[in-house]
């Protein structure tokens, strides 16, 4: 899943709410901001220990942690996140715009009866490749700024805004795209997997007749949960990913492609490496889902309640 993830509680999946998409998107944007601070820290340690050369420094997600606190500081885990932070509006705004089109066009049950598993999957599907368009240029920007280290002999960027020029004068347009094919590989299925588990872990561990518009527990453990089944779904295109996006590429390129890193890398390191990072991705999940889903709540229902006499904003 891309960075800004799990934001499914924005969306009327049952169709018995009506209210303006603007209030949806506000409320996505603050949430998903809120879901990129909390997480951030645990995705650079990710990327740190799938990049194929950083991955030989750090043994395991606590040594990476200490090492980056000792050698970089407290800055040293939030490299790369304004890349997320401004993405967040386009990215939830595309990502649910799309999959509320593509349930409304799959599902054909009765309006205010729950959709089936499988047409929320596919919507879910459907929009994670059509947000894949954009996860995968601003998630290169943002593996480019985590795994800088000094001494690497590559060359370093001063910020967003100068590892992107870099990329363009070395690349052009198509440089934002590389890793493309496995970035779609990643977020379709696993975009359909976060939806429709969600959706599952709700109707099971919300009793009926309990409002879904206000953060519970059982709906925040349903979104942790949720986010966690969507990682391990695509887990390995992500570690694939990584290593297509890094900077090594441009200047000593190591693979021809996807099938080719995947080859290579399990020839070279055997399965396991396909999981690398896993646990931290696991532990951070959970409360990136969790800060998100209660932003994203708290906001829609603080502008629902704010329009004048509560009518539909």
């Amino acid at each position: 899943m891309s960075e800004i993830e799990a934001n499914v509680f924005t969306v009327d999946i049952h169709g018995e709410v009506d209210v303006h998409p603007a209030v949806d998107f506000v409320a996505g944007v603050f949430g998903g901001c809120a879901g990129v601070l909390a997480g951030h820290p645990l995705d650079t340690i990710k990327v740190r220990l799938q990049d194929a050369n950083l991955g030989a420094i750090y043994r395991n997600p606590l040594n990476t942690f200490i090492r980056i606190a000792k050698e970089e500081g407290p800055q040293g885990f939030y490299k790369g996140m304004a890349s997320p932070i401004v993405g967040v509006a386009v990215i939830n705004s595309l990502l649910f715009g799309v999959y509320g089109w593509a349930l409304r066009h799959i599902e054909k049950s009765p309006r205010g009866t729950d959709p089936s598993l499988r047409s929320i999957y596919l919507a879910g599907s459907v929009s994670g490749f059509v947000n894949s368009f954009v996860a995968c240029p601003m998630e290169l920007v943002k593996i480019r700024l985590q795994n800088q280290v000094a001494n690497s002999g590559y060359p370093l960027y001063r910020g967003p805004v100068d590892c992107i020029r870099q990329i363009y004068q070395r690349a052009g347009i198509g440089g934002f795209y590389r890793a493309m094919h496995c970035t779609m590989w990643r977020e379709t299925p696993s975009y359909g997997a976060y939806f429709a588990s969600y959706e599952l872990l709700c109707r099971k561990l919300v009793p009926a007749g309990t409002p879904t518009n206000v953060p519970t527990p059982a709906l925040l453990v349903a979104g942790g949960l949720a986010g966690v089944v969507a990682w391990l779904v695509t887990y390995p295109f992500d570690v694939v990913k990584t290593r297509l996006q890094s900077v090594q590429q441009d200047f000593n390129p190591q693979y021809r492609g996807m099938a080719d890193c995947f080859v290579k890398t399990y020839g070279r390191e055997g399965i396991r490496v396909f999981f690398s990072g896993m646990s931290a991705t696991a532990i951070r999940a959970f409360p990136t889902n969790a800060a998100t889903f209660y932003t994203v709540v708290w906001v829609r229902n603080h502008m629902l309640n704010s329009a004048p006499n509560k009518q539909k904003v």
